[in-house]
């Protein structure tokens, strides 16, 4: 995309949503539906209105806390000093010295820059309330590593003291096409409008972007709580290949236009607690992931999330899109999931995905409220296989927005149509403004059918967005299987409440979904359920 392109496109992006999709306007879509990703410019660096939300509950999670008695080392007598350019020396010799007695290291008195940050076992990180260490905003110093705090094969590591981490994430990305952010409904439901908009508000990565806030690979015994993290220029805290995790009353207040950046992203990570925490981010909120490519190698289970609250502009809680190896055993309960002042509103509230090879199955999730959540609830099962075609390096790189050299990871045959989702149970569900249905998708793909698998939805209430639709009748919906997966991918499908294709013993009790207007859709359609 050359600069002339993305000048036309600023100046250009206006909602089109209308009425009716005729002929013309589905074979536009088709020929010149292209993706709004910006690939060329400097950084753009201004925080726009509405880059965060407005509503921001941190006293509800984050407390005074008094630091600890017994072998504390604070940095400033590492030389630290807040008018420094990089304090990552003094703050890793101030770690150094704590790992030799399980001690703590503490962050006090203001703003620290630093570089990459290398953690120790035994070691707690102490960052005072009103105190912080923030990214370089050049991000030397960080791009070895790919982190701010980084730990790699050791335990017992805390993180607390009610201070920040901040990302500088604004820093790092470039330009979006939309010339400000988008704070009202478009005036027709139409999924198709609804990706360009929120694409257009997007800052898609600049090579200068350097990686996680927190970064923990092949730890153990791992506690976060009474912890702040802002402003991330990538995933917010990376966790792989980590067991014996813990993080309470924890938050994360990012730019919500800053691409990639998710939550927290728990990676082939087992043993996982995560409750009561605040998460507002630009991609996923919490997502869990286990793939080849991402140097994961065994099966990860039990993940339990509750009593959260958490603004995503893609998908609340995930599992998936990364999956290879197996994913069991996950219980979502007492939640809140929700955006806030921006339009569209989040892509889905909870999305389970299996298309790389994972067998996904023993999902709880109970009592869990959305607002703004596009599609409450979507499974998926497919079969993209994404090991055939990437590596670690190339999945990399095209996080970061740059080309990959092609080549997969492992031999195209060992995950292919091995995916499957089975034994889910999804109880007392309440959900406004949705704006697609339900989705639960299995696929046909080379004449071979795969069902998703023993689903039962309970008590589950859904409020249609008091919106008109744009009619758009389609002669056939695409199965999409090797396709990135995603609720918006299907388009304006046919029903409101409920659309499930290629599954078998689906189960509905008490299933409501009041509808405010007349329209096109159908309420619920089943295709190929057994």
């Amino acid at each position: 995309m050359n600069t002339l392109t993305v000048s036309f496109m600023r100046n250009s992006v206006i909602s089109m949503t209308k009425k009716r999709r005729n002929v013309l306007d589905k074979l536009n879509t088709l020929l010149r539906g292209k993706d709004l990703r910006v690939t060329c410019g400097e950084p753009y660096t201004a925080v726009r209105e509405y880059d965060f939300s407005s509503y921001y509950p941190e006293d509800k999670y984050i407390r005074y806390q008094d630091v600890p008695d017994g072998k504390v080392f604070d940095i400033r007598d590492f030389g630290a000093d807040t008018g420094s350019t990089d304090n990552s020396d003094a703050i890793n010799q101030a770690v150094d010295a704590a790992s030799t007695v399980s001690g703590t290291v503490l962050i006090s008195g203001g703003d620290y820059l630093s570089g990459t940050v290398v953690l120790k076992s035994g070691v707690t990180l102490f960052i005072d309330k009103n105190s912080s260490v923030t990214a370089r905003p050049d991000g030397e110093n960080l791009r070895e590593k790919s982190a701010l705090m980084y730990a790699e094969n050791v335990s017992d590591i805390r993180l607390t003291g009610g201070g920040r981490l901040n990302g500088n994430g604004n820093l790092f990305g470039r330009e979006p096409v939309a010339p400000c952010n988008n704070t009202k409904p478009a005036e027709y439901i139409d999924v198709i409008e609804m990706r360009r908009d929120y694409r257009s508000q997007l800052r898609f990565a600049h090579p200068s972007k350097y990686g996680c806030l927190i970064y923990f690979k092949d730890c153990r015994n791992i506690m976060v709580d009474n912890f702040i993290i802002e402003n991330s220029a990538y995933w917010s805290f990376k966790l792989s290949n980590c067991d014996g995790v813990k993080i309470t009353d924890f938050v994360i207040n990012n730019n919500r236009n800053v691409a990639n950046a998710d939550g927290i992203d728990i990676a082939g990570t087992s043993n996982v607690i995560i409750d009561h925490c605040f998460i507002s981010t630009a991609d996923d909120g919490i997502v869990m992931k286990n793939a080849s490519w991402l140097l994961n190698h065994n099966k990860m289970s039990n993940i339990k999330i509750t009593n959260c609250e958490i603004i995503s502009r893609t998908n609340a809680v995930k599992v998936g899109t990364e999956t290879t190896y197996d994913i069991s055993d996950i219980t979502i309960s007492d939640c809140k999931l929700f955006m806030t002042d921006l339009y569209p509103g989040s892509v889905s509230g909870i999305s389970l995905e299996a298309c790389d090879g994972t067998a996904l199955s023993n999902i709880r999730i109970n009592n869990i409220t959305m607002d703004r959540c596009t599609c409450p609830i979507f499974i998926r099962l497919g079969n993209r296989n994404r090991a055939k075609t990437v590596n670690a390096q190339s999945a990399n790189a095209i996080e970061f927005g740059a080309k990959a050299s092609k080549g997969g990871e492992l031999d195209k045959k060992i995950f292919n149509s091995k995916s499957s989702i089975s034994d889910i149970l999804i109880t007392n569900i309440s959900a406004s403004g949705v704006e697609i249905p339900i989705i639960i998708a299995g696929y046909r793909q080379g004449g071979r059918i795969k069902r998703v698998e023993n689903v039962i939805l309970r008590n589950i209430e859904l409020e249609y967005a008091d919106i008109p639709e744009t009619v758009d009748r389609r002669l056939f919906i695409p199965e999409y299987a090797k396709e990135y997966p995603e609720c918006w991918r299907f388009r304006n499908l046919p029903a409101y409440a409920l659309w499930i294709r290629h599954a078998s013993n689906i189960q509905t009790q008490n299933f409501v979904c009041r509808h405010p207007r007349k329209t096109w859709k159908k309420e619920t359609i089943y295709l190929d359920v057994i």
